[in-house]
Formats: C-alpha cells, sequence, structure tokens
C-alpha cells in the first residue's frame, strides 16, 4: 500500500522547522523528495520525517551539516552509545539552566520569608539572572534559526589544536560548553586550567566534569581557580595554550592582559582568541528603515568593528605571528516574536524599538507575512597568536 505523501508544508510542520529549511537540507542532499507531484511539486512520506528528526538531533547535539553528510553517506563511523552520550550531556546542560531558575526561585522564597529580600540579596539574584541569559539569549537564537546551528562549538574546539600531554588556561570559562562538547575529542594526558571569576559557573563545569569523567581520555584533568583574571597572575611559560573566548568586554587593561598572556605562554605556545561581529547593516538595515529613517543600525555597527580592529591591531603587536579562521553562519528568522526579541537586545536601536509598542510589532507581522523571514550574517573569527621561541 502506498504511503501517504507529504508536501513541503505538512513536513516542515510535523517537525517544527520551516519549510525554507526543508528546501535547504534538500540542496544539501540531507533530504531529498521521495516523489513529484504532477505539478512538480516535491514529496515526502513517514521515512522523510524520521530522516528529518534524525537530522534535526544531529544538528541538535552539536554536528555541523558537513559531519551530518558525512554520516548520512556512511564516510563517518559513530557508535550508538557515543551518539547517545552527546544527546545525555545536552539534556543535562539544559536541565542546569532550568536548575538555575529555581535556584533564583528559592532564594527570592527564602529571603521574602524572612522579609530579608533588601538590596544585596537583590544584586545577587539579579547577577545570577542576567549572567544566565547573556550567556544563553543569543546562542539561543543560533541554536534556533541559524544554519549551522550548534556547529560553533565543534569547529572552535578543532581550531585550538589541542595535543596529547599539553597544559591549556581558559581565562574566563564560564560554562565551558567548548570542553563540554568534546569530551570524545580531547586527547590524553591534557591538564585544562579553568580560571572564572563566577562560583555558580564554576559549579556548573565542575559538576559537568565529574559527571562525565569516563568519557575523558587517560591522563586528561580539569582544575578550577575562581578568581578576576583582571586581578591575577597567570605565571610564567607555564602554558602551551590560552584560550580567550567571548571575554574582550570583560578585559580592563588590553595590554596588561597580552603582556600576562605573552609570558604565561611556553615558547612556541599560543593563544586562541575569538571576536563575534555580526552583519546587521546587511540583514536588518532594509527593515528597521521601512519603519522609521530614526532607526539607524549602520552607526552601531560600524562603532562596533572599529573596537574590533583596535583589538586586532594591539592582539598582533604582542602576537605578530598571528593567524585567523573564519566561521561563517546566518541568522533565518521566521518568527515576529522572535524577530521583536532580538532587535530589542541591538543596544540603542533596541532601546528606540521598545518605545514604539505594538505599532513595530504589527509591522513585522506584516514584514514577516510578505518576505517570509529576516536573513542575518554572522562572522565569528578566531584569532591564534603563537610566541615563538
Amino acid at each position: 500500500m502506498e504511503q501517504e505523501r507529504l508536501t513541503v508544508g505538512e513536513l516542515a510542520a510535523l517537525a517544527g522547522v520551516s519549510a525554507r529549511t526543508i528546501r535547504f537540507y534538500g540542496k544539501k542532499g540531507l533530504l531529498c523528495p521521495v516523489a513529484y507531484s504532477d505539478n512538480q511539486y516535491r514529496q515526502y512520506d513517514k521515512s522523510s520525517l524520521l530522516q528529518l528528526q534524525q537530522i534535526l538531533i544531529l544538528k541538535y547535539i552539536g554536528f555541523s551539516l558537513e559531519e551530518i553528510v558525512q554520516i548520512f553517506q556512511g564516510q563517518r563511523e559513530m557508535s550508538l552509545s557515543e551518539l547517545l552520550a552527546e544527546q545525555k550531556r545536552m539534556l543535562l546542560e539544559k536541565r542546569e539552566q532550568l536548575d538555575q531558575v529555581i535556584s533564583v526561585v528559592e532564594k527570592t522564597q527564602e529571603y521574602g520569608s524572612r522579609d530579608e529580600l533588601k538590596l544585596p540579596q537583590l544584586s545577587e539574584l539579579v547577577k545570577l539572572v542576567v549572567g544566565n541569559q547573556s550567556a544563553n539569549k543569543s546562542f539561543g537564537y543560533y541554536e534556533k534559526y541559524g544554519t549551522k546551528q550548534q556547529g560553533w562549538y565543534p569547529w572552535l574546539y578543532r581550531q585550538l589544536h589541542v595535543r596529547e600531554g599539553e597544559r591549556v588556561l581558559d581565562v574566563g570559562g564560564g560554562y565551558g560548553l567548548v570542553w563540554r562538547r568534546s569530551f570524545f575529542r580531547s586527547p590524553p594526558g591534557v591538564q585544562i586550567v579553568v580560571m572564572e571569576k563566577a562560583r555558580d559557573q564554576i559549579d556548573l563545569l565542575q559538576g559537568f566534569v565529574k559527571e562525565n569523567k569516563k568519557f575523558l581520555k587517560k591522563g586528561t584533568s580539569f582544575s578550577f581557580e575562581q578568581v578576576d583574571i583582571n586581578q591575577v597572575d597567570y605565571g610564567t611559560e607555564a602554558y602551551d595554550c590560552l584560550v580567550l573566548l567571548h571575554m574582550w568586554p570583560y578585559i580592563g587593561d588590553r595590554a596588561v592582559f597580552l603582556d600576562k598572556a605573552f609570558r604565561a605562554l611556553k615558547p612556541w605556545g599560543r593563544i586562541c582568541a575569538n571576536m563575534n561581529w555580526r552583519d546587521y547593516v546587511v540583514g536588518l538595515e532594509g527593515l528597521l528603515r521601512g519603519f522609521s529613517r530614526e532607526l539607524d543600525i549602520r552607526f552601531q555597527c560600524e562603532k562596533r568593528q572599529e573596537l574590533m580592529r583596535e583589538i586586532e591591531r594591539e592582539f598582533k603587536a604582542h602576537f605578530p605571528h598571528t593567524h585567523d579562521r573564519i566561521y561563517e553562519n546566518e541568522l533565518r528568522i521566521s518568527d515576529s516574536g522572535d524577530l521583536y526579541r532580538f532587535l530589542l537586545d541591538r543596544g540603542e536601536v533596541g532601546r528606540q524599538i521598545a518605545g514604539m509598542g505594538r505599532e513595530f510589532a504589527r509591522y513585522l507581522d506584516a514584514y514577516l507575512k510578505r518576505e517570509g523571514e529576516v536573513v542575518i550574517p554572522s562572522y565569528a573569527r578566531l584569532m591564534t597568536g603563537e610566541k615563538g621561541k
């Protein structure tokens, strides 16, 4: 008996993705139609839905599209236990986020029951909430709407080129996502030292390492130091690799930091630091100007790019032997509510939008109904500087 045929839209609705996503996977050779209608429209069946779910799961647990193509073409060996172990780690991360929300609620209840919700306690709770939001909000958009989704962290780890027996310093390690996603990839004998100011972030990463220690290669270990990275010294010729991810806004004096980093590296050691920028002008200028000429995102982007150029000059002054790697991604946002919230996070433009209320929200509804989605290019740049002998 012939299986029921599904259109692109029906398949997309069943899987909770956009029709454009279905067509994009088709171009990549991951999800081909099982047939075509008399009008030459693509048709799919239940097996297509199963394959789409497999693609989405693999992307969700951190595989790039290139890696998924290799898996489906049989070019990469991957055991079921390895796949399930990575999925479990992803779920544990989600649980940790929920545990933090519950922790905030419980602390608020505790202080409230004793009538002690005063400024110091309120400040503690706000820091916890804001810290979690800033760590997860932006990445959440790329997880949901990015064409590469969570391929960023596996890609990033590969660029670090961590070798057997090396000693690595992660300055401001945060939630340690680059290490969480690389337990299977880390070579033996690596010593990873994480310096982080926030106790709750250290606790989360420590707990994760303890629970998943069995996946580490022989001799590989983690140690943690709760310190202010601007106040502590990193030692002399103590590390083969120094990692700085998403930390430039938190560096007090960049020249002082780069001096300390240079001293901390062994001869021929390397420092890996990322600089992310988004070409919001390309993706958003037309959208914003269509509503109001006063919504100018170009100045904001140019100001940010000038800061990135300044950081690059300082970095290369300390590490003349520097090479770059570029990770390209893009956001394809098709939901007006998510697009509205995304725009609210865009600094001065977001503050202007916040005062426009429902009129701007209705404009976004109409825009997406007409255009289908907004495409926002994004690039992440990893600079690797070598110390030399």
